[in-house]
């Protein structure tokens, strides 16, 4: 098979992340999306440039052994981009050291990410401890030439900041460094001020990073690309939920009852307001309203009964697996259609093993997934273990060292071979990252 080509001004994928002193994970660990010189699975890569990146990894491992934190790690970097301009200042940061370590408690934490956007490759990274940002640089690769834009670095005995800018770096320097805080991030300043080179990095790690943990609370449900021009919830995703077996046959939103009165002090009906100046303002606003946050709609599923028509039930009356599906289902789309890098934690939660194996084809599938969309997850589920959806170098484990510190590995590092019976080994302990289990005794 060929691999995936797509346009290049639409990529937008991740390559690489590092990450080092942070909660369970002591030394730096790497998840790299770069594919190895293996050739089977090959719709499971997309060509960009130079480099084939895999388009989903799992990652394994015992209970408490760092996979959470991997996942957490990207999100709090994430979150310090994108909220550390408008942090108090004297605001902690949200680093967290590794603990069982002296040393360590006193080092900053450190991130790094290797991402795809628009044609360039950018490398971007920061450390901090709490109190403050030590370090942060970028560096750009356009084409073929490799850049600096800037770096930054925090001297202990001086307690100066130095700044050095690239001669590539254009646009304002010392005005926005003078506007970094000592826990605000440069990148998160710059696009706060409209920077035009440095907005265009921000709004990756704002609109092609999603990141989802266990107890995700669905979006709104109006959100645009769940609903089409009728207010009916799309076609794609009632498709697909009446195809999953949980015995619905479509979705709606229904829309609430929204009153106000003239006096603003009681509620009633909208198209009882007479007086068409204020009160017509009011009417559009409450319908903005509705049409933005899902507090003014719910969501129904429709079950048929025995004589062919439809029962609405409300989705709380649903199981907390079919409500589960329909919000991963809803992070889905939007991840596909604009080519998003997707993060779950603990993707099999209450879902069959087969509902998950769906979801991840969807990810795999080269007709479906035409933009770069990527899927990276924890699981414990083993049964995705199978060389007929995995390539070697998309599986990748967790396991901690006798310090309790996180290390990870992919299963390409014990080079198994072609056919092998990876759940087969895994379980038995052949790649390690499982749990070492004495007997639960019980007086």
């Amino acid at each position: 098979m060929q691999i995936s080509l797509f346009i290049w001004m639409e990529i937008a994928m991740l390559v690489e992340f590092r990450v080092k002193n942070y909660r369970s994970i002591k030394d730096e660990q790497t998840l790299s999306l770069v594919a190895t010189t293996d050739n089977t699975l090959e719709d499971n890569c997309i060509d960009v440039g130079k480099l084939r990146l895999l388009k989903a990894a799992g990652i394994y491992g015992p209970n408490a052994s760092g996979k959470s934190n991997l996942i957490r790690a990207m999100r709090i970097m994430q979150q310090m981009i994108l909220s550390s301009a408008g942090d108090k200042p004297g605001s902690d940061t949200s680093a967290e050291p590794f603990l069982f370590d002296d040393k360590s408690q006193k080092e900053p934490t450190s991130f790094e990410i290797i991402f795809y956007h628009n044609k360039i490759r950018y490398q971007y990274g920061f450390t901090a401890t709490k109190e403050r940002i030590y370090d942060e640089w970028l560096f750009a690769a356009p084409k073929k030439s490799n850049q600096k834009w800037f770096e930054r670095s925090f001297d202990k005995k001086t307690e100066e900041t130095d700044w050095k800018f690239g001669s590539y770096y254009k646009g304002e320097k010392m005005n926005l460094a003078d506007k970094s805080r000592d826990n605000a991030l440069f990148l998160s300043v710059a696009a706060q001020w409209n920077h035009e080179q440095l907005t265009n990095v921000y709004e990756w790690f704002k609109d092609n990073l999603m990141i989802i943990s266990p107890n995700i609370e669905l979006p709104s449900l109006t959100a645009r690309m769940l609903l089409d021009n009728t207010g009916n919830v799309s076609q794609e995703i009632s498709t697909i939920m009446k195809s999953a077996d949980f015995g619905i046959s479509g979705l709606r939103i229904k829309p609430a009852n929204i009153n106000v009165d003239k006096n603003n002090t009681h509620l009633q009906s909208p198209n009882k307001i007479s007086n068409k100046g204020f009160f017509k303002d009011l009417v559009n606003l409450l319908n903005n309203l509705i049409e933005k946050d899902s507090i003014f709609k719910r969501l129904e599923t429709l079950h048929q009964n025995t004589k062919g028509h439809d029962i609405p039930l409300s989705i709380e009356e649903e199981s907390h697996g079919t409500q589960r599906f329909l919000k991963l289902l809803w992070t889905w789309f939007p991840s596909i259609k604009n080519g998003c890098t997707l993060l779950v934690d603990e993707l099999e939660a209450s879902l069959h093993p087969l509902l998950t194996r769906e979801l991840i084809k969807i990810f795999q599938n080269p007709d479906i997934n035409k933009s770069g969309a990527q899927l990276v997850f924890t699981t414990h589920d083993t049964t995705l273990l199978d060389p007929e959806l995995f390539r070697r170098d998309q599986i990748w484990f967790t396991e901690k060292d006798n310090s309790g510190a996180t290390q990870l590995f992919p299963l390409s590092d014990y080079k198994p071979r072609k056919g092998e019976a990876i759940q087969k080994g895994y379980l038995a302990g052949r790649y390690g990252a499982i749990p070492i289990l004495e007997a639960f005794e019980i007086e």
